[in-house]
């Protein structure tokens, strides 16, 4: 590791191996371990994502203010050192949905219980704020400090053909708001559901207040991408919504370069 863990942190660990989890994009590492019968999730966000949604403090206190609304991970432990934010969670049971996508299962029931969830949380005092506002706010400090993902992917959307151009459009065509609880990076990895059903939600750093057709435009990506287009769009007929073809356009692109 290029940094060094704090004692508390290492304290709980104690001689248990750590296994490097590669599942999903996120910058900040995740490491997996064992002690006894118990499974546990070290993950570590460097300095310089301190003041976005990869931050590991941030994803803390989102769990911290989760605990009793919504099924989220066991937060353990959380320390910082030199720097780095470090944060323990306990698995969540079940397995994730994405590997039911694997097996050929229907998923679709359980994405549109997985969004009734979610956007049931109250906001009306939830501190956290993911509006688009904020998310452009952090774009722009991610492009300042060549901080992007280098895997965008520009050529699906005519007349982009550099992250400045994405940033661009993304300004001039902010959508109006409605705001509810959203988690963020809704997909078929960050939700688990166990033998009886019950869903529960990982990977939580840009969780809070956000449009309600953030969350819906993930799940309907993923099945698109994932499925086939046909289950994408009966996820979008059985909502009970007007579709939004322009807000999901606006916030894949507003994904892009994260």
């Amino acid at each position: 590791m290029p940094f060094h863990l704090p004692p508390e942190i290492s304290r709980f660990i104690g001689d248990a191996p750590l296994r490097r989890d590669a599942v999903g994009e996120s910058p900040c590492p995740v490491n997996r371990f064992q002690r006894g019968n118990d499974v546990f999730f070290l993950k570590t966000s460097a300095p310089q994502y301190a003041p976005t949604s990869y931050s590991v403090a941030r994803e803390a206190d989102v769990l911290r203010w989760l605990s009793g609304r919504l099924r989220v991970p066991e937060l353990v432990c959380v320390a910082r050192h030199e720097g780095y934010e470090h944060m323990i969670t306990r698995t969540v049971p079940g397995v994730p949905l994405s590997l039911l996508v694997a097996n050929d299962r229907a998923v679709s029931d359980l994405f549109l219980e997985a969004v009734r969830l979610v956007q049931s949380v109250p906001v009306a005092d939830c501190p956290f704020d993911s509006s688009t506002s904020v998310r452009l706010r952090e774009l722009d400090y991610l492009l300042g400090k060549d901080l992007v993902a280098d895997d965008y992917d520009l050529l699906q959307w005519p007349g982009l053909a550099t992250p400045p151009d994405l940033q661009a459009r993304l300004k001039a065509t902010v959508p109006p708001e409605d705001l509810v609880f959203s988690h963020g990076d809704l997909g078929d990895i960050n939700v688990f559901v166990d033998a009886r059903e019950e869903l529960y939600f990982i990977d939580l750093g840009r969780g809070g207040r956000a449009d309600r057709w953030l969350d819906i435009t993930f799940i309907h990506r993923n099945l698109r991408e994932e499925v086939s287009a046909s289950a994408a769009a009966d996820f979008l007929a059985r909502l009970g919504l007007p579709d939004a073809p322009a807000k999901r356009e606006f916030f894949e692109q507003l994904d892009e370069l994260f």
